[in-house]
């Protein structure tokens, strides 16, 4: 029996859907919502010549130094602190500072000697996608030609340079409320006509790549050595050919195989950014030809068994917890773990339980874009979707694919 760390965030799906799981195998997951601190949580840790004590206590929650942990799966945790609105701004920025010095200290002591997934020593090099690119070229991988900058002469020429071929991207989600609805950015293509003054333009930096003609993308999943690769089959639909996720619900999938060269030279790239799991995104031209794009070092990767059973990735994911190794041990059997056993009582319990107990991350927190987009457009004018808010019983699958 292992003892897995979870932390999450009120609506993750994905930790919802692994713990159950890992509790039908006889495993004692944990989630450690951390958007519940200070409000809903403490937390002490005592100091002294005979060692270090410290106890969490919350909602759905205590655990302590005296029930050590074989598992941290460091989904998505919530560092900065859930602060009441009615705070003074002098004690709020107070409060902040404190609780975040205060938690990240108390990171460095929960379960040092546990398995890590991802090693929290990784993740700011690993999130970085300048960082993911430079590595990328060294181990040998396609990528696009790109240009990261807030310059507004950079910008321009390059657009210049690469007419009607250019594509943007943010180097982080962003999504933004209007009413009833809410709009994200998705990859779009970008002119020069598209960009903002100048003042406005060198706000934001921005990812500015050559697009690539697409005759399919690949999602690779890393789970330690196992991988679970999946054919995207986004130019069936002209909604799909910039980005997939906004076809989401009725993009086609395929499990497949990729060749070696390729695989050694993405197990490389993670090597030197120093993680275990990763999902990987890539563009398989009409000659053949794999060009990386980003990796996500926590990516989703439920929703390829839920729009595709025949993709196994719930069991194989908790085999590689409970394993406690990169070179975990898994086929394929008839009484494994499916998603569609798990899926509905975990949104059950977010909408009945979880709701209840904890509290929301803020619109923040999710590297959003919270203040009005002028004239409907995105940051540098590229495209947004802008779509009904969903329910919580109904966000299942955008969530599982973000």
């Amino acid at each position: 029996m292992a003892r897995i760390l979870i932390p999450t965030y009120l609506g993750d799906i994905h930790a919802t859907i692994v713990a159950a799981a890992l509790r039908a195998k006889g495993h004692v997951p944990v989630l450690w919502h951390g958007t519940d601190f200070p409000t809903r949580q403490s937390a002490a840790v005592h100091f002294s010549q005979e060692g270090v004590r410290w106890r969490i206590e919350g909602s759905d929650l205590d655990f302590s130094s005296n029930d050590p942990f074989d598992v941290v799966w460091y989904r998505r945790p919530t560092i900065a602190p859930v602060l009441p609105e009615d705070i003074h701004p002098g004690d709020r920025a107070i409060s902040r500072r404190e609780c975040l010095a205060f938690t990240f200290g108390l990171w460095e002591l929960v379960a040092p000697d546990a398995f890590w997934v991802n090693p929290r020593q990784s993740l700011r090099r690993a999130n970085a996608k300048l960082a993911q690119l430079d590595q990328a070229l060294a181990v040998g991988l396609n990528v696009p030609l790109t240009l990261c900058t807030n310059d507004p002469e950079e910008i321009r020429r390059f657009l210049q340079q690469n007419e009607r071929e250019v594509i943007y991207k943010a180097f982080n989600p962003a999504q933004w409320t209007d009413g009833d609805r809410i709009g994200m950015v998705f990859t779009s293509e970008v002119e020069l006509d598209d960009l903002p003054d100048d003042d406005i333009l060198r706000l934001t930096p921005g990812i500015f790549q050559r697009r690539i003609p697409k005759a399919y993308e690949l999602r690779l999943t890393y789970m330690g050595d196992f991988l679970v690769a999946a054919k995207l089959l986004s130019q069936e639909s002209e909604v799909s050919k910039l980005d997939w996720r906004v076809a989401f619900a009725k993009l086609r999938i395929e499990p497949t195989a990729v060749p070696s060269e390729l695989d050694r030279r993405c197990r490389e790239l993670l090597r030197r950014l120093g993680i275990l799991f990763g999902c990987l995104d890539l563009i398989v031209t009409p000659e053949g030809e794999h060009v990386f794009m980003e990796v996500n070092q926590m990516g989703q990767f439920l929703w390829l068994e839920q729009m595709n059973p025949e993709i196994r990735i719930l069991e194989p994911f908790c085999e590689f917890l409970v394993q406690k190794r990169a070179n975990f041990c898994w086929n394929a059997s008839a009484g494994d773990l499916l998603f569609a056993d798990f899926y509905d009582e975990a949104v059950r319990r977010q909408e009945e339980v979880d709701t209840v107990l904890h509290i929301a991350r803020p619109m923040e927190m999710e590297h959003s874009v919270l203040e009005a987009v002028p004239e409907g457009k995105a940051p540098h004018g590229s495209t947004a979707t802008v779509a009904p808010v969903p329910s919580r019983s109904t966000s299942g699958g955008a969530e599982l694919a973000s």
